[in-house]
């Protein structure tokens, strides 16, 4: 059994919330993927996806594409795709290929040896640790009234928590959530994600001022590299903190835990190189009792279907995560099934995926 060929393919979807907003900007409404496919010599193909992230990856879909093509696919034509070393040979042999090119790569391997296995991706894994997964709504940077309205809508709509952008405006900051806290009730989830935005002194007010809402957790209020203003924020506040932009390697992760900067880990795929990177972090992550999110920065169902197989399989997952569907014009791809704010495990051999007619 050997690998015959790999071919990528680039598309395009648009991003269904036109005008979305954070600290970076307003992000771009198109949305760029390359998908990735591994053949075996037994006429088999795995899919993948390479998703570049806007803001915080110079990454480009032209680039990544001449990174597959040109280097990682004569590497993997030949070698046996059952081989699990291959998925490890990529960070140590490619460490100069951008993690997004690697993880398009690393899925479409995933999702090949779970159909020539006749299995789903969580059962290579280890197997299902939950019998679902939890989905969380994400919302930009907007009016306090439009936000609030909007968090309870998403909340209706059956899903298990929201996630309020902010990290320009402390005051208006504290304002939004609130009325998002007084509009959705204090059984539902809210969460809050600064990217960066704030001075430690803003994040300290936030903190204090947010104290009685019952948060879940501030996600990377301050630069990334102050590890020191989040050990003091840590120590200062009674609501967790995540890291996301801190956290694009295995050493990243080290280090956070060396500082005792965070609660939680927010993880990406594409930042990490796919499935066998991002495994690595959480593992190390459960050893430290630090919990992980699974974020999808806009992905087809490709990457969603990914990240849903990672959760399924982990143990320190047990927040809702940031896959929410419908978040894509003209997602190509099916087979996951929202209900109610929850996706069951797929049934289908790999990412149980496939491409619309």
């Amino acid at each position: 059994m050997v690998i015959s060929y790999v071919k990528t393919e680039a598309i395009e979807t648009q991003l269904a919330d036109v005008g979305f907003t954070t600290t970076y900007g307003e992000e771009p409404t198109t949305r760029h993927h390359v998908i990735v496919k591994i053949t075996s010599d037994s006429g088999i193909t795995g899919i993948g996806e390479a998703c570049p992230l806007p803001f915080t990856s110079d990454d480009d879909p032209v680039q990544i594409r001449r990174e597959i093509d040109d280097r990682l696919a004569p590497f993997l034509v030949g070698k046996d795709p059952l081989e699990y070393e291959i998925l490890g040979e990529l960070t140590v042999q490619f460490p100069n290929i951008g993690g997004t090119a690697r993880t398009g790569v690393d899925l479409a391997l995933h999702d090949l040896v779970g159909k020539l296995q006749g299995v789903p991706v969580y059962n290579l894994l280890g197997g299902l640790c939950r019998e679902h997964v939890e989905i969380a709504a994400v919302l930009g940077i907007g009016t306090p009234q439009t936000i609030a309205e909007e968090a309870a809508s998403q909340i209706s709509s059956g899903m298990k928590s929201v996630k309020i952008k902010v990290g320009l405006d402390v005051e208006r900051d504290i304002e939004t959530l609130k009325l998002v806290r007084e509009t959705v009730g204090e059984s539902a989830k809210i969460r809050a994600d600064a990217n960066t935005g704030y001075s430690v002194k803003q994040a300290l007010k936030f903190l204090k001022v947010c104290g009685d809402l019952n948060l879940e957790y501030l996600e990377q209020p301050l630069a990334i590299d102050d590890y020191e203003g989040f050990n003091q924020l840590r120590k200062s506040s009674n609501i967790p903190i995540m890291a996301d932009e801190s956290l694009y390697t295995f050493e990243d992760a080290q280090v956070l835990i060396e500082h005792d900067a965070v609660d939680l880990f927010g993880l990406k795929l594409i930042k990490h190189g796919g499935i066998h990177q991002t495994r690595r972090i959480a593992d190390l992550a459960k050893e430290n009792d630090i919990e992980c999110v699974l974020i999808s920065p806009w992905e087809t169902q490709i990457g969603v279907s990914a990240a849903v197989h990672l959760i399924l399989s982990g143990s320190n997952f047990n927040h809702p995560h940031e896959i929410a569907p419908g978040a894509l014009i003209g997602d190509p791809y099916h087979g996951l099934e929202n209900r109610n704010g929850i996706y069951l495990p797929p049934t289908g051999a790999g990412f149980g995926v496939s491409r619309l007619n």
